[in-house]
């Protein structure tokens, strides 16, 4: 559970931005297992801590 714990502070650091976005699909990338899918059930928060921009620019490279 290390990378759901790196998942858990990269969400408490506000706003969020495309590099969190990045980050999150990073982590999400290396988590396996059950770790993995908790993650995932994770970006819904992530997406709606977006602005409508960075939401538009994280969708066009295929973060969200």
């Amino acid at each position: 559970m290390k990378v759901l714990l790196q998942v858990n502070k990269l969400l408490e650091q506000t706003p969020y931005t495309i590099q969190t976005c990045r980050e999150f699909a990073q982590l999400e990338a290396k988590a396996k297992g059950a770790e993995a899918d908790i993650i995932a059930s994770l970006l819904p928060a992530l997406i709606a801590g977006l602005d409508q921009q960075t939401h538009m620019q994280a969708f066009n490279e295929g973060l969200v």
